[in-house]
């Protein structure tokens, strides 16, 4: 089978993989039906990701269930489903505990980072990270279900509510679909997005945007909030925690959800603690894959221009350009799209 192989830092290779098959008596063998490229796929080409090298990428992906092992009894051949990428062992400590996204197996065991993902026609996973789809859900939305779940994971813990001034940091993917939720429930809402292309976006999806490098983001904020800030401020780039913490009002929630390893920031933390500013750190999804199956079912977000186009998988190998990297160098372009689906 045709399969995009991570090799090492900036290279990213189209090679003949041989078929999988079930090994295990829980394994599931899926033909993929499409998988997204996502904002950690490009860090993982840029070294700023961990990551096994020879590695298939790819852990946005639904596939269609080919062979299934003697002890899968919850999804049957000719299934469609979304994949939770996060295997997680269900019996150490933080699992038990109900704190999966720290469970000690993920950092060896993830889809598409230290284990063959869905960057190829088809790929092994457990039976347990198989959540059916309904017919609702075509498979480029299919591909979205866990990128979703991480988002659901993060309202759960905001618990925003409909009083509240929301900042958003970054227009990516996970800043979209923050945004869709905050227009749904919060007072206001405002995006700051230093890319041209996915700053107009934002403007298409009714959001106030500003450009970073044209103004003073702490006091378009202020300005915004009548001179309040923002009661929560989601950082979506992993680089802006510090300018985070100057948006946030008194007594507000900053939220943390970007990743990248090569960051580091400076925080004051008497001003944390005199301000009563509410850090929340979270990782991944916990329990809602199901919940965000049922608001891709019920068309609770508004979706329209998330998905900017759908390649081959040949394709693949320069649609990194698209988002913002130029794999050759190393360097950064323009961006000129929000989300990639590529189909096998």
């Amino acid at each position: 089978m045709r399969a995009l192989v991570y090799k090492d830092v900036g290279k990213l290779v189209l090679e003949e993989r041989a078929l999988p098959h079930v090994k295990d008596p829980d394994d599931v063998v899926l033909k993929i039906k499409a998988v997204g490229i996502c904002g950690s796929d490009v860090k993982i080409i840029e070294g700023k990701h961990h990551v096994k090298p020879d590695t298939v990428l790819g852990h946005e992906f639904c596939g269609e269930v080919v062979e299934i092992g003697t002890h899968v009894h919850h999804v049957k051949i000719g299934d469609r489903v979304a994949v939770d990428n996060n295997i997680r062992c269900g019996f150490c400590e933080f699992c038990r505990r109900g704190l999966t996204s720290q469970c000690v197996d993920i950092k060896t065991s993830a889809l598409g980072v230290m284990r063959d993902g869905g960057y190829a026609e088809y790929v092994l996973v457990p039976e347990k990270q198989c959540f059916v789809l309904p017919d609702e859900i075509d498979d480029i939305f299919g591909t979205q279900v866990e990128t979703l779940a991480t988002v659901v994971n993060g309202m759960n813990t905001l618990q925003m509510l409909p009083y509240e001034y929301v900042t958003i940091i970054g227009f990516g993917p996970i800043g979209y679909l923050f945004a869709q939720f905050a227009k749904n429930i919060a007072a206001k809402v405002a995006v700051s997005e230093i890319d041209p292309f996915r700053r107009e976006l934002a403007k298409k999806c009714g959001l106030t945007a500003w450009d970073p490098n044209e103004v003073d983001i702490p006091s378009m904020v202020e300005n915004f909030t009548y001179g309040k800030k923002a009661d929560i401020v989601i950082e979506a780039t992993g680089n802006g925690l510090e300018q985070a913490l100057k948006c946030v009002t008194p007594g507000g929630k900053v939220l943390p959800f970007g990743m990248d390893s090569s960051i580091t920031a400076t925080v004051i933390p008497n001003e944390i603690t005199r301000w009563a500013t509410k850090i929340l750190g979270l990782y991944l999804g916990q329990n809602t894959m199901v919940p965000s199956i049922r608001l891709f079912q019920e068309n609770r977000l508004d979706m329209s221009h998330f998905f900017t186009k759908v390649i081959t998988l040949e394709e693949g190998l320069t649609a990194f350009s698209d988002l913002g990297l130029v794999v050759e160098t190393l360097g950064h372009c323009p961006k000129s799209a929000m989300k990639i689906v590529m189909k096998p």
